[in-house]
């Protein structure tokens, strides 16, 4: 149906409607032209609402053919001049979309440091050269006294822990143009990095230091003061006694230990998981969001060697179980980060340096239970 002749026969309607209207005086009657009435402009108003969508789609339409004619004439043009040897530049919106930069960049999704970082024992030295702490290795027993002898001798004997000054340092070089450009916060991601990289040493330092010259005594070291009456594990797999038999073994004879951890790579964590019994059900609950294993807190770290890993080569140390306060970190100064534009000028390099003074080592005595990669038995 023609909307603009519907349109006109409902205006014809509604005039006849209000002719009778005026010269009727049944109620029902007015009620129901009343009701036609409004029936008649619903339907007017659609109407309206159609032809103007009609008219915005025909102008749209006729604005695409005279742009296309525009287009087909500019195209004929280029042509013209193009055989007269003459150069002309033509743009058009419809053939080029501009470039769109994000104006935040994509973290890195996954953990960059291990947690263990935060849970070892900082202790705040600013200025300071050398640490030393003591601890206690034995206390004694008191003895049963006849009157007139001598009281028995119950003295505790101690240790001493040395922690040196270690300078860990990170350098990175950005171009000035990256740090000039307004939409990407390039600079920022560029400390930011090294405040993680400073971390990440000092986190595997505090497993792998050697002890030597500019290096932390790491749990793993073979010269720890705190360690070196400890009997360390050895194991060749994991199976459904290998954490009881980590447990049972840490700490004195009169108790089972609570409050240490389990460091360990995350190889070793999935064989944990992994372990079932002869009924299918697993050996251990492990808990991803508490960081747990059957209630024993656990940390991940990518320093330690893994046991059922067969690239390991036996005596790797592969993980350690205590109190992680065990292990202290002085910071002995601030991280201090400078920034240069003279070493490359010429090339316009902006190069970033960032130091911290620090170190670290075990401090209570038999503080971690170390557990090695045992070597495969001859003909096993």
């Amino acid at each position: 149906m023609n909307l603009e002749i519907r349109k006109k026969e409902i205006a014809e309607r509604l005039n006849e409607i209000r002719a009778l209207a005026e010269k009727e005086d049944n109620l029902s009657v007015l009620e129901k032209l009343e009701k036609e009435t409004d029936a008649l402009q619903e339907e007017r108003n659609l109407i309206d609402k159609k032809l103007s969508m009609k008219r915005k789609f025909d102008s749209a339409a006729m604005f695409q053919i005279r742009s296309d004619a525009e287009a087909i004439e500019n195209m004929e043009k280029r042509g013209k001049d193009l055989k007269e040897g003459r150069t002309v530049t033509v743009t058009s919106s419809n053939v080029l979309l501009p470039s769109h930069t994000n104006a935040e960049i994509g973290a890195y999704p996954f953990r960059d440091v291990s947690t263990l970082v935060d849970k070892v024992r900082i202790v705040n030295l600013e200025g300071g050269e050398t640490y030393k702490k003591s601890f206690v290795k034995s206390t004694g027993m008191a003895g049963l006294t006849a009157e007139g002898d001598p009281y028995t001798t119950a003295e505790p004997t101690f240790g001493y822990a040395t922690i040196t000054k270690v300078k860990v340092t990170a350098y990175a070089e950005i171009t000035e143009e990256l740090e000039k450009l307004p939409a990407l916060p390039y600079s920022q991601e560029v400390l930011r990095g090294i405040n993680i990289a400073l971390r990440k040493k000092i986190s595997q330092q505090i497993l792998r230091g050697a002890g030597s010259t500019n290096t932390f005594k790491g749990i793993f070291a073979n010269n720890v003061e705190a360690l070196a009456d400890n009997t360390d594990i050895e194991i060749s797999t994991i199976d459904d006694t290998t954490l009881d038999e980590i447990i049972y073994a840490y700490g004195g004879d009169e108790e089972v230990e609570g409050g240490a951890a389990l460091i360990l790579s995350k190889n070793d964590l999935r064989a944990f998981a992994n372990l079932r019994t002869t009924e299918g059900r697993k050996v251990h609950i492990v808990d991803y969001s508490a960081s747990t294993i059957d209630g024993i807190p656990y940390v991940i770290n990518s320093n330690c060697g893994s046991v059922v890993d067969p690239n390991t080569e036996a005596g790797t140390y592969c993980m350690a179980y205590g109190a992680l306060t065990n292990y202290e970190v002085p910071v002995f100064s601030p991280v201090e980060i400078a920034k240069s534009t003279d070493y490359k000028f010429k090339d316009g390099i902006i190069s970033y340096k960032a130091s911290v003074f620090t170190g670290g080592n075990v401090v209570g005595y038999k503080g971690f239970l170390r557990i090695k990669k045992k070597a495969a038995t001859v003909g096993g």
